[in-house]
């Protein structure tokens, strides 16, 4: 908090970004973001409280640049009553919360963006990372739901272009079974090392696991409407947790 003018007329200070007048009937706060839950009241006004003084709000309009709004308070007067819960304050904790919070909101932003692009599977990640998730603003629930979706999508291509190789293989007369996989290498096997894997058995596999996984978890999603979970993450059973167990000698509740 820094005091730019002191003297016998307005005392004006700083608070963080924001600028502070007292002067003798009124105090104005020109803020550099607005202050959540500042609201204008005609009754039951919120005590507000600015260097242990008490006012409360009067007006809120917008402020010249460099602020973002002007806040008008007037001193409390002595008898007056209210049956507002709780009270404001007006400090450099608050400020820097707010402007922390805005941060904050700024960051997600960015993450929201950043992520769009390949929303589509993201609902595959595991309901830990999907819950992380959450503070840029997507729902597991809807994400699971859009991945399922999309692994039967990929059950549908795959069997394209299945259907498209052994066309293929009719025309040139050599048998080309595979999907994607088998669409994309350039040989019948993806060898590393000594190790050689058949393209066709990979893309079976693929297969079988994408119909597998869009049927268990279409089942679960459609019987919880707030379950989530990525791609095979149903094979791992999910503990649930221990019953509280009550104290010796004391017979638990039914």
């Amino acid at each position: 908090m820094t005091e730019t003018a002191p003297g016998a007329g307005p005392r004006v200070f700083e608070v963080g970004p924001d600028r502070v007048t007292f002067g003798a009937t009124e105090a104005v706060i020109e803020a550099k973001h607005a202050l959540p839950d500042w609201d204008v009241r005609e009754i039951n006004h919120v005590p507000v409280y600015v260097q242990d003084r008490k006012f409360y709000l009067v007006a809120k309009t917008k402020a010249e640049a460099p602020y973002a709004v002007r806040y008008l308070l007037k001193p409390w007067p002595e008898y007056q009553a209210t049956n507002a819960n709780g009270f404001l304050t007006y400090d450099a904790d608050v400020v820097g919360a707010r402007d922390a919070q805005l941060r904050a909101g700024q960051v997600d932003d960015v993450g929201h963006a950043f992520l769009m692009p390949i929303y589509p599977v993201l609902g595959l990640l595991w309901s830990g990372a999907q819950k992380r998730l959450v503070r840029f603003g997507f729902v597991p629930h809807a994400i699971t739901g859009f991945s399922i979706f999309v692994t039967f999508s990929l059950v549908f291509g795959q069997t394209v272009f299945a259907l498209i190789l052994l066309n293929s293989s009719f025309r040139v007369g050599q048998v080309i079974v595979g999907g994607f996989l088998r669409a994309m290498a350039n040989s019948d096997h993806l060898v590393w090392g000594p190790f050689a894997l058949s393209v066709t058995l990979l893309d079976i596999l693929l297969l079988v696991m994408l119909i597998v996984d869009t049927l268990v978890r279409y089942s679960l999603y459609m019987r919880d409407d707030q379950w989530a979970g990525g791609f095979f993450e149903w094979i791992v059973p999910h503990r649930k947790p221990k019953a509280a167990t009550a104290p010796r000698g004391v017979a638990p509740q039914t």
